[in-house]
């Protein structure tokens, strides 16, 4: 028997080589958005609905901050993807330098910025305001040693670090939680749980050296530009929130916050996928095959999610927050998980936007944040719909919203590339 390889063998080891790879990040990002979710799940037990859609909304601002740190990962995971010959060392160093930086001057904004957030979130609490910085700064440092781990593709060190931000917010954030349920206990237990994996990420790659001011520099301006796109889309994908606790009265802000539990779940289950395929798109910027069949898992995902959600209503209900408090949200669980799976493909297009450096996609989801924001003041702000009808008209806007940006931005894409 002949012991050649067919061509129908060849690429059998670079297909396992990539299940492999695969399944250890959505090992590490499982563990990661379960145990976080385990701590937003705590806070629905445990505080009172009032009280949740106020540290609601303080992730909410945490998730949009965080763009600076998903932005410097991705331009470490493309820079490091496409750079080719010697000088990675100093490309990491160059990132975690750039991450350090920023980190510095996140924090002191958000310190300066205190008032302004007490003011919009009608939260009274300094404490808990303030404790936003260091979470943030944590954040931002982490997001850099990510880059570096992702670009290099060191997966099992990635999903170690992924691993870390779940146990982090678990462990001290919900214990915070467990031992005083107050906003500010919360927010103490966040910021100590988001220096766990800076700090993992830090003995991970220590020993980092040859960057120069330069490298800094360059690695600083993409970082700019990515994070520019990318805060376009966690300020679409989180105002939703603040909406509702603008417009809404406390107990339906309250019901709105704890179904997007439900829809966060969706957008972030299939972000495996993105982690695994980002580097590949940005070295081989144009391949709508592979785009493709990216989106193609990321909605089949999402199809299995929106199905449980609508056939295990009452199950849901009982997860995210007990039957008690959130009975009447329970039919309307399925629209939150169609609008985190929408969420979920549009994040997919906007990272391969980065991955071909089209900087013109920030602009369109700008454009939808506008109109979202002024079709859900006409509606809600007044009256035209109010109590749950309101909080189903505007995760309704939401998911409308998500979808035709998809399609715009895909079909953007695609002329690009053809082009």
């Amino acid at each position: 028997m002949s012991s050649e390889t067919t061509p129908e063998q060849e690429p059998q080891a670079p297909r396992l080589a990539f299940l492999r790879s695969a399944t250890v990040v959505a090992v590490g990002m499982a563990i990661m958005n379960v145990a976080a979710y385990g701590f937003t799940l705590i806070g629905t037990h445990r505080l009172v609905p009032e009280q949740f859609g106020a540290i609601t909304a303080l992730l909410g601002l945490l998730l949009i901050g965080n763009v600076a740190s998903l932005g410097l990962q991705a331009t470490g995971a493309r820079r490091l993807a496409t750079h080719s010959g010697e000088g990675a060392a100093a490309l990491a160093d160059a990132m975690l330098k750039a991450g350090r930086r920023t980190a510095v001057g996140l924090t002191a904004t958000c310190l300066v910025a205190t008032p302004l957030f007490m003011w919009l979130l009608h939260i009274d609490s300094v404490v808990a305001i303030l404790l936003l910085a260091p979470t943030l700064g944590f954040l931002t440092l982490m997001g850099s040693q990510l880059g570096v781990l992702q670009g290099s593709q060191r997966w099992t060190e990635l999903a170690a670090v992924y691993t870390a931000v779940g146990i982090g917010r678990l462990l001290l954030g919900g214990g915070a939680l467990l031992v005083h349920p107050s906003l500010d206990w919360a927010m103490f237990g966040l910021a100590l749980g988001a220096a766990v994996p800076a700090l993992l990420g830090a003995f991970l790659l220590r020993g980092s050296t040859g960057a120069t001011p330069e490298h800094v520099r360059g690695v600083v301006r993409e970082t700019v530009h990515g994070t520019h796109t990318l805060l376009a889309f966690f300020a679409l994908a989180n105002a939703d929130v603040l909406f509702a606790r603008a417009l809404l009265d406390g107990k339906d802000s309250g019901y709105y916050a704890a179904g997007v539990i439900v829809a966060k779940a969706c957008l972030f289950l299939p972000q495996f996928v993105i982690v695994i395929v980002f580097p590949s798109l940005a070295s081989s910027p144009g391949d709508t095959l592979r785009l493709r069949r990216a989106i193609q898992a990321v909605a089949g995902l999402s199809v299995c999610a929106v199905i449980g959600a609508l056939l295990l209503p009452d199950l849901v209900v009982a997860i995210i927050g007990g039957k008690e408090k959130y009975a009447p949200l329970g039919p309307y669980t399925w629209l939150f998980a169609i609008a985190g799976s929408a969420y979920a493909v549009l994040q997919l297009v906007v990272y391969a936007a980065i991955a071909q450096q089209e900087k013109r996609a920030a602009l369109l989801i700008w454009v939808g944040l506008v109109v979202l924001a002024v079709a859900a003041g006409i509606v809600l702000g007044t009256g035209i719909a109010t109590g749950l009808n309101g909080v189903k008209v505007l995760v309704a806007m939401t998911s409308t919203c998500a979808i035709l940006l998809s399609a715009g931005l895909a079909a953007g894409l695609h002329r690009q590339a053809t082009s």
